[in-house]
């Protein structure tokens, strides 16, 4: 035994003295070797791949954003009229319009995505480095702190142990990689959510004014990477109104505080969308499309229920002189198509489409046929994703385990489950997708952390107590 021990007192990474380093040493370690994984996956897998949906939208945005054209529809830009075209096995189905006639080059303003992503993918782009490879690894970075951010957000709301334990299942969690090396912008919801669900951790213990400014300023930034997370973050903040040594009229403040922080951060967004578009804008214009291609025939009734059909957002608006609209005018005739088919079929909406929606985003639902759609939509590959489900339903039980032992510790349960209930109303009313899961797998993992480490702790103190045991009954029979 002495000797195993001195030859790893001479190995390079020594477990020993590992075990001895502080909490943010083993985290960056964690980190780091989560970087290694992705850089593995974007190198020997995703590099030469062509990017598809999404993602072809944030590299291109992100060129054209540094060639001084600012926030311009990339799809439109690079095809002209043919963008409509792209996706169609049967050029035909299509009705002719004069979105078909647009030139190549054509820009117009866009906000079909939050602009987050874009300018952060626009950051190797500026000094140079403008290749899908190098987005790619600038992404895997990311991907990478994201790991760091839920051992940190674990450490928050539990302890240290669950908080290692979770950024090592963060490291090599299926589902949290593959987005990377697809250039989505899940990559970097993962660190901005995860430092949101831990400051709202910490805001049960104080509520500084320098934390409710870093939670405002992080919480404006999820909403800048996914429009969303404007529901998320009043319940978030909700730990500063029981904060019993303050009175009720100073926690309302700093809890409105925080909003207009929140508001501060997208007032540049806003204030140009305002400008931009005909229809009022705020925040995104996706959610029109999003709303007529996930209420129709084929969602309602076909082989895609409870998912999305890009045909049914066919043929693209136009204005009523026939001629092309701007985004904000197509999105609200959008919206309008899929609002009026969803009122046209309430009970198959309401008794069919939604429970399938949620079940698909809980992967409870043609899970295998699921990932064949995010291969064929996304280019995610199919072997990797099946890796990811199989951990995925792993991690599900031990979540469930975590989350009673938690709840009868009296730790804060509301920073983590925030986001997995608010993901399921989503998908209710929008679609059921692997990658619209990505933000509640975050609990999901921290959860797991924790009945993890209890299951360890657990088997340690059952073989104490064993060997306990064993001597007492040694000494006796020595007697």
């Amino acid at each position: 035994m002495a000797t195993a021990i001195s030859l790893l007192g001479n190995l390079p990474i020594n477990p020993l003295k590992f075990q001895g380093k502080s909490f943010r040493f083993k985290l960056i370690t964690i980190s780091l070797l989560a970087f290694l994984v992705r850089l593995l996956y974007v190198i020997f897998v995703e590099k030469g791949d062509p990017l598809n949906g999404d993602a072809f939208y944030y590299h291109h945005a992100s060129r054209l954003l540094v060639d001084g054209l600012g926030f311009v529809e990339p799809y439109r830009y690079i095809f002209g009229g043919a963008q409509e075209l792209l996706f169609l096995e049967e050029p035909s189905y299509l009705t002719e319009t004069s979105n078909q006639s647009l030139p190549v080059g054509h820009t117009e303003p866009t906000a079909g995505h939050p602009p987050l992503w874009v300018i952060l993918l626009a950051f190797p782009v500026l000094i140079g480095l403008d290749s899908i490879l190098i987005q790619q690894i600038f992404s895997a970075l990311i991907g990478s702190m994201g790991v760091f951010a839920i051992g940190w957000a674990a450490r928050e709301i539990i302890n240290e142990k669950s908080g290692l334990i979770a950024a090592g299942i963060a490291s090599i969690y299926a589902f949290l990689w593959l987005n990377d090396g697809l250039l989505m912008s899940e990559t970097l919801v993962i660190p901005i959510v995860a430092i949101a669900v831990g400051l709202s951790a910490r805001l049960y213990n104080k509520n500084s004014l320098c934390l409710l400014i870093t939670f405002g300023v992080v919480g404006g930034l999820a909403v800048l990477t996914r429009a969303e997370f404007i529901i998320v973050i009043p319940f978030l903040a909700l730990p500063i109104l029981r904060n019993s040594n303050q009175t009720l009229k100073k926690r309302l403040t700093r809890y409105f505080l925080v909003g207009i922080i929140v508001a501060s951060v997208l007032a540049p967004w806003v204030v140009r969308n305002l400008i931009q578009f005909e229809e009022p804008v705020l925040l995104s214009n996706g959610s029109g499309i999003l709303l007529a291609q996930t209420n129709c025939e084929a969602t309602y009734f076909g082989d895609k229920q409870g998912y999305w059909e890009y045909l049914c957002g066919l043929p693209q608006p136009v204005g009523k002189d026939g001629k092309p609209t701007d985004e904000s005018i197509r999105d609200k005739e959008y919206r309008s198509r899929g609002i009026e088919y969803a009122t046209e079929h309430k009970g198959r909406l309401f008794g069919h489409v939604i429970p399938k929606r949620v079940a698909r985003l809980w992967g409870f639902y043609s899970p295998l046929e699921q990932l064949r759609a995010d291969k064929l939509v996304e280019g995610r590959n199919f072997s990797l994703s099946l890796i990811g489900l199989f951990q995925y339903y792993s991690l599900i039980p031990l979540s469930i385990f975590g989350l009673i032992k938690l709840k009868a510790k009296k730790k804060p349960l509301l920073p983590i489950l925030t986001i997995p209930a608010i993901t399921t109303l989503l998908a209710a009313i929008s679609m059921g997708t692997t990658r619209y899961r990505v933000s509640a797998e975050i609990s999901i993992i921290i959860l797991s952390s924790f009945g993890i480490q209890f299951f360890f702790e657990k088997l340690r103190s059952f073989r104490v107590n064993r060997n306990q045991i064993s001597v007492s009954v040694s000494e006796v029979e020595k007697c």
